[in-house]
């Protein structure tokens, strides 16, 4: 019986950590590539994920590493989540509802950066849930569309009539009889 009851602790000890786990804050940023007079656009989208509560507030700090590169420009808080610092570093969202969601949107912040600036990072500290993550601003990259496949397939064509005309030009023969 002293086994057993050992063995049920030992258990318990082990499970509870994984039920204490805190929630994930995860984000994403990438940077545009056209920079009008040398700032470029790079636009952050910050969600949460594994989440086992209702929350009815959100606050927290954004920080955008090297600070003399670039700037936050706005701060938008997602779809239940109202905003009450505008667009501050320092933030604070409500929800009159709770958000009880296991993942869901937090915020989108805008921001502008030197065009030559490469491994900047947007920082978010949140003490109230014991989170910090560091997300790097990835640059845009262009996509290759395909556009100029039609136009490659049109100047093969034109390439094999002609060919075929000269050939065919030359076989001709002309005999008097």
């Amino acid at each position: 019986m002293k086994k057993f009851i050992g063995f049920l602790v030992v258990c318990i000890v082990a499970i509870l950590p994984l039920s204490a786990k805190a929630l994930d804050i995860k984000g994403s940023c990438e940077k545009k590539t056209d920079c009008p007079e040398g700032v470029c656009q790079s636009v952050c989208e910050i969600w949460i994920e594994n989440n086992n509560t209702t929350l009815n507030e959100f606050s927290g700090e954004f920080v955008f590493t090297p600070s003399d590169k670039g700037k936050i420009v706005s701060v938008t808080a997602a779809d239940g989540w109202k905003n009450n610092t505008g667009n501050s570093a320092s933030f604070m969202f409500t929800s009159t509802e709770g958000i009880s969601a296991s993942k869901f949107d937090l915020a989108t912040v805008v921001l502008e950066v030197e065009e030559g600036v490469t491994g900047c990072t947007l920082t978010v500290n949140n003490p109230s849930v014991g989170g910090k993550i560091e997300i790097e601003v990835d640059v845009e990259e262009e996509v290759s569309t395909g556009a100029t496949l039609p136009l490659t397939i049109l100047a093969c064509g034109v390439g094999a009539v002609a060919v075929i005309y000269i050939v065919s030009k030359k076989n001709k023969k002309l005999y008097k009889i």
